[in-house]
């Protein structure tokens, strides 16, 4: 159950990643002058989601052994 919710996260953060990317390079028209900070932080949660997804099957895998 646990390996599911990590691949789940890792999937979420991975999408949030390219939304970011996506504003970054298109979101003029979009979020107005001002979108490359509002990109940059989506960017960020992305990647944080992506690590928390890893740490947390890293956890797990810990808690298996014993």
């Amino acid at each position: 159950m646990l390996k599911k919710w990590n691949n789940i996260i890792r999937i979420l953060g991975i999408a949030i990643c390219l939304v970011g990317a996506y504003l970054m390079a298109f979101g003029e028209p979009i979020i107005g002058a001002d979108h490359t900070g509002i990109a940059t932080i989506v960017g960020i949660t992305g990647i944080g989601l992506i690590s928390t997804g890893n740490t947390l099957s890293f956890v797990g895998k810990k808690k298996e052994d014993p």
